[in-house]
C-alpha cells in the first residue's frame, strides 16, 4: 500500500494542481515563506467551501498531507479504505454522536505518529463548512492535538502550527478567484508559561482565532448581508489584493457611521442594478481579442463544464458541496474529454497532430475564457467603470480616514 501511495500520490497532486489552475480564474498565494520546509506541521485553516478547501491547499503544498475529515463520511469499510489511501482520517464531532468520541483517541494517536515522521496534518478548525465570508468560533480539536504533540518528547517544539486563511470571490460558479494566506507559525516557545491543559486550550484557540481574524473577510451578520456580500464578492473578484481591501472595508463598515453605510449601500445597489460583475479598464484591442477566445472557450468546453455543473446541481442542490463536486467531476472527467477529442480527431481526420492541436486550443481557451469575458463585458459597460471607480475611491477614503 505504501509503495502504491508513493507512486500514485505525486501523480494525483500534479493532477490536482492542474485542475486548480484550470478551475479558478486566478489563485493568489501569500506567505509561502511561513511554510516550514521540514519537520511536522499542522495547517489550521478556516473552512468556507467544503472539501474544495483541502484540494486547493494540496495544490499549493509541496509535501504529502493528512486530512482530518468528519467521521460520518466513513460509511463503510470500502469507503474507509479508499479515504485512508487518500490520507483522509476521521474525526468525530458532536453531530456524529457522543458514542463515537472514543474513536478520536485512535485518530490522535495516528496524527502523533505522523508528526514523528515529519508529516503534515490539515485541520479545518471551525469544524463545519459554510459558503460565507465569516469566521465561525473555532473548535478546540486543533489545540488538543497541538497540546498532545508539544508534550510528546519525540515531537516537542519541532511541531509548527501554520494558520491558513482561504477566500473565494464567489460560490456556486466556475472561474472565481481564490486567495490563500499562510501566516507565521504558532510555536511551542510562545506558550511555555501555560502548563495547565484547560488554560492552554483556551489560550491557543484564542490566539489561532485572532490570527485568522486578521486575514479573513468577516461580514457582520447583524447588518444587511446582501449589501456586504455583493461588495465583498466584487472586491475579491476585481481588486488587486482584494482580500486585504475587503477586510479593511468590512471593518470600516462594522465600525463606521451612517455615511459609511450609505456609501456601501450606494455601491452595492449600483452593482446589482447595472449587473456589474467586472471592474477593468478594457480597450478595443482586448475587446476584439477576447471575442474569439470567448467563443472558442465556450464551444470547445461547453460539454465537460455542462456535465460537471449538471452532476453538481443534481447531487448537491446548490448546497455548500456544489463547488467541490464541480471541481472533482472536472478533475476526473476533463482528461477523459481531452482524450476523446484526440481519438475523435485521429479517427475522423487521420491526424494525431491535429488532435493535439485541438486539445491544446481547448485547454488554452478554457484558461483564457474568463479573461476574455472580463474584457468583453468591461468594454461594453465601460461607461459604468468611472462611476464605480469614484464610488470605490470614496469608500477607500473613508476606510483610510
Amino acid at each position: 500500500m505504501n509503495i502504491l501511495k508513493t507512486i500514485i500520490h505525486p501523480v494525483l497532486r500534479a493532477w490536482i494542481r492542474s485542475t486548480t489552475w484550470l478551475f479558478f480564474e486566478k489563485v493568489i498565494v501569500k506567505g509561502v515563506e511561513n511554510i516550514p520546509a521540514t519537520g511536522p506541521v499542522i495547517l489550521a485553516s478556516n473552512h468556507p467551501n467544503s472539501f474544495l478547501d483541502g484540494l486547493v491547499i494540496t495544490s499549493l503544498y509541496k509535501r504529502p498531507i493528512y486530512y482530518l475529515a468528519r467521521g460520518d463520511v466513513f460509511v463503510s469499510s470500502f469507503v474507509s479504505s479508499l479515504l485512508g489511501f487518500l490520507n483522509i482520517v476521521p474525526i468525530f464531532r458532536k453531530q456524529e454522536g457522543p458514542e463515537n468520541f472514543h474513536k478520536n483517541a485512535e485518530t490522535f494517536t495516528f496524527c502523533l505518529e505522523a508528526f514523528k515522521k515529519n508529516g503534515t496534518i490539515i485541520i479545518f478548525s471551525e469544524g463545519t463548512s459554510e459558503n460565507e465570508w465569516h469566521l465561525r468560533p473555532l473548535r478546540k480539536g486543533t489545540a488538543r492535538l497541538t497540546y498532545d504533540a508539544w508534550n510528546d518528547s519525540s515531537i516537542g517544539e519541532k511541531l509548527k502550527v501554520v494558520p491558513v486563511a482561504i477566500h473565494y470571490s464567489s460560490w456556486l460558479q466556475l472561474k472565481s478567484r481564490v486567495y490563500i494566506d499562510f501566516m507565521p507559525p504558532l510555536q511551542k516557545p510562545d506558550f511555555t508559561n501555560i502548563t495547565e491543559q484547560g488554560a492552554f486550550l483556551k489560550n491557543f484557540t484564542d490566539r489561532l482565532q485572532n490570527s485568522l481574524k486578521e486575514k479573513c473577510a468577516i461580514v457582520d451578520k447583524k447588518k444587511t448581508l446582501e449589501l456586504q456580500n455583493i461588495i465583498t464578492s466584487f472586491l475579491l473578484k476585481n481588486i488587486e489584493e482584494g482580500n486585504k481591501v475587503a477586510i479593511k472595508l468590512l471593518k470600516s463598515l462594522n465600525n463606521g457611521g451612517h455615511v459609511v453605510i450609505e456609501r456601501f449601500s450606494n455601491l452595492a445597489t449600483y452593482l446589482k442594478k447595472e449587473k456589474i460583475e467586472y471592474h477593468l479598464t478594457s480597450n478595443l484591442f482586448y475587446f476584439l481579442l477576447g471575442l474569439p477566445l470567448y467563443a472558442l472557450g465556450l464551444i470547445l468546453n461547453i460539454i465537460p463544464y455542462s456535465i460537471c455543473k449538471t452532476i453538481a446541481r443534481k447531487t448537491t442542490h446548490f448546497n455548500e458541496f456544489f463547488d467541490s463536486v464541480i471541481y472533482c467531476t472536472l478533475l476526473f472527467f476533463y482528461p477523459i474529454y481531452l482524450l476523446a477529442i484526440l481519438l475523435f480527431a485521429r479517427l475522423l481526420f487521420h491526424s494525431g497532430l491535429l488532435g493535439l492541436g485541438i486539445v491544446l486550443l481547448t485547454i488554452i481557451t478554457a484558461k483564457t475564457y474568463e479573461w476574455a469575458k472580463r474584457n468583453i463585458f468591461s468594454f461594453l459597460k465601460k461607461g459604468h467603470q468611472d462611476v464605480i471607480s469614484t464610488m470605490l475611491r470614496e469608500l477607500f477614503e473613508i476606510s483610510n480616514g
